[in-house]
């Protein structure tokens, strides 16, 4: 079962997902219909948790439909998403240790680096607003400045170098393009339809693809700058290009697109959830939960000092805390489509 416009065409899928409300109405469709809902016409939706296990576990021949298969422009390199299973698997393996929690702990000084320069610009914010008025406090975008934190600690977590956001307190130019979700999902949108595909790539000038193609050049000269600068000292650097090369099993290209892929993506998710997280602690009718946790990290921790990964791990209110803003605002919202195999 499902919504007859739906069952009988592609494209009010389509439209659905370029406007942003694909989740939402799909989430209204399984609350009409049941677990099981037709979205598409070759499409159908689950949430009974048994299908987890028929459809994504290992031994399932179940692949990423070619639609969300991105490969980019210019590059022929294998990548996380546009990959076969083998080499998925492969690149996967060769990844793994990137995230250990051995190689989380050493990238807590790189943490600590990054938002010790968040607070510290927060706070000559403040001064300087201060100076200008009576008010005890500034107005600032929070958004943006997560933004700004994100995508410096997955740059030098990926590749070795921030981008330089908290610092000068703005985009590097890098960030404004792959920011640009919505232009992608557009593009991946346009695939079903293989000859209107077909015809935007043929039509599309040179020109528009300029931002991407310097963001693909800033990508390869920060991969090659960390490549060029291996020593005994950086070998074991904990980042993930340093992690690739340790593998031996990857080449340069490799490096270069699932570095930009790791960026997008950690970046991403490290702003959906912290600001997630925040937005629904402020907005609480009475802020209970925002006290509790403010009293607890400050009985807990008396100076900032103290704040560590290690003790972190003791405080389960702030784990709860971070686990339901998660579950309020996923990184992904949406689901991980796979393609029945052609033997059914």
């Amino acid at each position: 079962p499902g919504p007859t416009l739906w069952r009988a065409f592609r494209f009010p899928f389509l439209l659905a997902n370029i406007g942003g409300q694909l989740p939402h109405r799909i989430h209204d469709f399984h609350a009409q219909y049941g677990d099981i809902v037709r979205v598409a016409p070759d499409e159908l939706s689950f949430v009974d948790p048994r299908a987890w296990r028929d459809i994504y576990t290992s031994d399932r021949e179940f692949v990423r439909p070619h639609q969300y298969k991105d490969q980019p422009p210019g590059k022929t390199a294998a990548n996380l998403i546009a990959c076969s299973e083998a080499e998925h698997a492969r690149l996967r393996k060769n990844l793994a240790p990137g995230f250990s929690e051995k190689f989380a702990a050493l990238q807590e000084p790189i943490l600590q680096k990054y938002i010790d320069t968040l607070f510290a610009k927060l706070d000559a914010k403040i001064a300087s607003s201060e100076g200008d008025s009576a008010s005890k406090g500034a107005e600032v975008d929070l958004v943006e400045w997560i933004n700004y934190l994100a995508f410096d600690v997955i740059g030098d977590l990926t590749w070795g170098s921030s981008f330089g956001c908290l610092e000068g307190l703005r985009y590097h130019p890098w960030v404004q393009t792959v920011s640009q979700f919505k232009a992608a999902i557009v593009v991946g949108m346009i695939k079903f339809y293989p000859p209107l595909y077909r015809l935007l790539m043929a039509i599309t000038p040179a020109d528009a693809l300029k931002p991407v193609m310097e963001m693909w050049k800033v990508t390869d000269e920060r991969v090659a700058e960390r490549v060029a600068t291996t020593t005994p000292s950086t070998t074991t650097r904990p980042d993930f290009v340093g992690i690739m090369m340790a593998s031996g099993a990857m080449t340069q290209e490799e490096m270069e697109v699932n570095s930009m892929l790791i960026i997008a993506a950690g970046s991403e998710s490290i702003t959906t959830v912290i600001t997630g997280v925040i937005n629904y602690l402020l907005r609480e009718q009475d802020q209970r939960s925002l006290r509790e946790l403010v009293d607890l990290l400050h009985n807990t921790f008396p100076t900032e000092e103290e704040i560590t990964a290690t003790r972190l791990k003791s405080v389960s209110y702030l784990d709860a805390v971070l686990m339901e803003g998660m579950r309020l605002c996923p990184t992904i919202p949406d689901a991980m489509r796979r393609q029945v195999p052609r033997s059914g």
